[in-house]
């Protein structure tokens, strides 16, 4: 059915404004999930739309792979920003960019606020990276808008496009003609000389600019705005891009603005300068606004191919609206460096790491989100996965561990090691296993196969008392919850816990697949006596009869018999890789039952990290007050979870508890579909830590799960990856 529909979406897209009618057809409610006509789309979309206020914690981000963003909020001004490397934290700007003047009257094309403002109410709708926005105004001209920048699964380099296009459209609702004068004029931006210039049909003008942040005096950074039929010049604010149109009674038209930056140069946590990988293909802001007024269109029509695909897919209305949207993350917390001096330890591709969230959490890389949050790198920019591949391998010590992290802030060259060892030790061989399913590379596997090798054995070093298992290792004193060395790092765990060593149990399981392989019969025999060994144990200190409970230290006879909602992560590791499940069937199975009689209705908000036999939520740990993480909805919890009722075709169980979680982060009491949390409170329903986590994109891993397939499965020729892939790389119509 998709291909059936490709060339009308093409057509569709490149409509001008003047013969397409609403952006989409819905109105702002932020409670519920709506399905409506969204131009540009053959198929339906599954979203929220909001209203100016419903989001505090701002709108979506505009901006690319590695390139720094900037938000469009739903009051339609210009929020936190990245674009001229203020790195982890990001600037507020809190500014309106465009003006409306009609007669003689001049419009800020934002709701009020501290008196500045000229919109009534607003309807925002995003579906990353496009944010449709409609204004009400008082006045005989209806005003929307479309902005967007370039993300297109398979092209990562068009992805590094450091540009925003922001396309007014003005309807002229009256019987008179109206003329009408568009202003783009981003305020808090940086000020210094202005430069016009010209690129077809586009005029701009170009600002050099001391950074903002520390660099020598010969160093210029530089921004630009520009205009499709119109003029750009500095004013009194900074500079400005304008455009004039006569709309006669009942038209419509169009007017696009540019924003692109040339930021080349940033500081990382060591102290030394990197360049951004951008700054390979363009000169300065000039020519990239020339490369995106040549290609702006294309990447428009692009970005609705792929996304036609997902709306038509048949996957559920909450999914669909999550998989659009979470990319997002990657926008706010990527960075993506050039080569630039011979002794750097990556190649020509470049560097390209991920946060933990710049907003909330600044690390770079840390194992646990880039072993849950991975998958749209994997699937759509493999090129990219693998240089955070190798920069793991570049930082592993020689006793095996690998690095929980490159740095903190924005650091990539201070590998932190000794945090969540237990789990990340086990991650690792299991992100490179994944890697060579996507990819098929031989090779690859070969190289990197020691790496692995030696990670697990490190892994197996930590079985501390030789029965088998992983133990958790907490880093905490009496009296104190953090940090507990494990992913709810608030609340330290004893002894053998589910979570922990089963997660080791797992990550043998592929260690074994991996040295059949490559060929290591002796290693594969070595692991295969350790899983038998610890599959024992694990039923003997773990099982309770229902389910497995939280941890047991025999040792010292502390353990908590709490229902954990992740006590079965091992299974979803397993499963995504096409392998055998580490544990018995029937003890998954009784298991899924407590998980759904116990956690999934604890909460309205999402399935409870943790529940007595009784019913009682488990109060345990920190931080405190409103948030106690063994009581609270952890995403990777609540995820692999849901994944693993999935695939033991526990349909109803497994959409309830990735449906609600979604639904909170969505259209919960604090709606936050771009600033996602590291976790929900479950007696709140907001964020239980921070914002903007890119472990969420897990949720890519759903479609799998649904299914019933592996990473090589999900990925092969006619399935939704492939399928995405192609529609992204659809050439414009002639």
């Amino acid at each position: 059915m998709f291909h059936l529909h490709m060339p009308m979406v093409l057509l569709m897209a490149s409509l001008g404004a003047s013969d397409a009618g609403p952006l989409f057809d819905a109105s702002a409610d932020p409670q519920r999930l709506q399905e409506f006509r969204v131009e540009g789309l053959t198929n339906p979309v599954c979203g929220t739309v909001y209203p100016a206020g419903a989001l505090p914690q701002g709108g979506m981000p505009l901006g690319g792979l590695g390139t720094g963003y900037l938000c469009l909020d739903p009051d339609g001004r210009l929020g936190k920003c990245s674009i001229f490397n203020r790195l982890p934290a990001p600037i507020v700007l809190n500014q309106p960019c465009l003006f409306l003047t009609l007669g003689q009257r001049r419009l800020v094309l934002a709701t009020a606020k501290d008196g500045v403002g000229d919109v009534k109410a607003v309807d925002y709708f995003g579906h990353f990276p496009v944010a449709d926005v409609r204004f009400e105004i008082d006045g005989p001209v209806q005003v929307s808008l479309r902005a967007y920048s370039p993300f297109l699964p398979g092209d990562p380099a068009e992805c590094n496009t450091p540009a925003a296009v922001f396309e007014v459209r003005l309807t002229n609702v009256s019987d008179q003609p109206q003329h009408a004068a568009l202003d783009f004029s981003p305020g808090g931006f940086p000020t210094g000389p202005a430069e016009p210039f010209g690129a077809d049909e586009w005029s701009g003008v170009q600002v050099t600019h001391r950074p903002i942040e520390r660099m020598p005096d010969w160093v210029e950074h530089t921004y630009a705005l520009a205009v499709e039929k119109g003029a750009a010049e500095p004013d009194e604010q900074g500079v400005r891009a304008s455009a004039q149109r006569e709309l006669k009674p009942g038209e419509r038209v169009a007017v696009r603005f540019l924003l692109a930056w040339h930021q080349p140069y940033l500081r990382e946590g060591s102290g030394r300068v990197e360049k951004h990988k951008y700054s390979e293909r363009f000169a300065d802001a000039k020519a990239v606004a020339a490369h995106a007024g040549r290609n702006c269109g294309d990447w428009l029509r692009r970005v609705l191919a792929w996304q036609d695909v997902l709306y038509g897919s048949g996957l559920p209305d909450w999914l669909q609206e999550e998989l659009v949207n979470v990319p997002y993350t990657l926008t706010k917390n990527s960075t993506w460096l050039a080569r630039t001096r011979p002794d750097d330890w990556w190649d020509e591709q470049g560097l390209f790491l991920v946060n933990e969230s710049f907003s909330t959490c600044s690390v770079s890389e840390t194992m646990p989100c880039r072993f849950f949050g991975h998958w749209v790198s994997l699937f759509f920019f493999p090129e990219l996965e693998r240089t955070a591949l190798e920069a793991i391998r570049h930082f592993q010590l020689r006793g095996g561990e690998p690095p929980f992290c490159l740095g903190l802030g924005f650091s990539i060259r201070d590998p932190r090691y000794h945090c969540q060892h237990t789990c990340g030790a086990g991650e690792y061989p299991q992100l490179i296993y994944r890697y060579y399913l996507r990819t098929g590379d031989e090779p690859f596997l070969k190289d990197f196969w020691p790496s692995a090798r030696d990670s697990l054995n490190f892994m197996l070093r930590l079985d501390t008392d030789g029965d088998g298992l992983v133990e958790d290792h907490p880093h905490t004193i009496e009296g104190e919850f953090f940090p507990g060395n494990n992913p709810l790092d608030c609340w330290p765990w004893h002894g053998a816990s589910s979570y922990t060593a089963g997660k080791g149990l797992a990550a043998l399981v592929c260690g074994i697949q991996m040295a059949e392989r490559v060929g290591d019969d002796e290693q594969a025999r070595l692991w295969r006596l350790a899983l038998e060994k610890g599959r024992k144990t694990y039923d003997e200190k773990l099982w309770t009869g229902d389910y497995y409970r939280t941890y047991h230290d025999t040792a010292t006879g502390r353990r908590n018999d709490a229902c954990f909602s992740a006590q079965l992560s091992s299974v979803w590791c397993t499963r995504v890789l096409g392998l055998e499940d580490p544990l018995p069937k029937d003890r998954i199975a009784k298991a899924l039952q407590s998980i759904a009689r116990l956690n999934l209705p604890a909460s309205p908000y999402g399935m409870v990290d943790a529940v007595f036999a009784d019913g009682r939520l488990c109060v345990e740990g920190g931080p405190g007050g409103d948030r106690i993480w063994s009581r609270d909805i952890f995403i990777q919890c609540n995820a692999t979870a849901a994944m693993v009722f999935l695939y033991f075709g526990r349909q109803d169980e497994g959409r309830q508890a990735a449906g609600t979680m979604l639904n909170t982060i969505f259209r919960g009491p604090y709606p936050m579909p771009w600033s996602q949390p590291c976790g929900l409170s479950s007696v709140t329903g907001g964020t239980c830590h921070g914002h903007d986590y890119y472990d969420h994109m897990v949720v890519w891993s759903y479609p799998l799960a649904l299914a019933g397939q592996d990473v090589r499965a999900a990925c092969a020729e006619g399935g939704l990856i492939s399928r995405i892939l192609e529609a992204a790389s659809a050439a414009a119509p002639p």
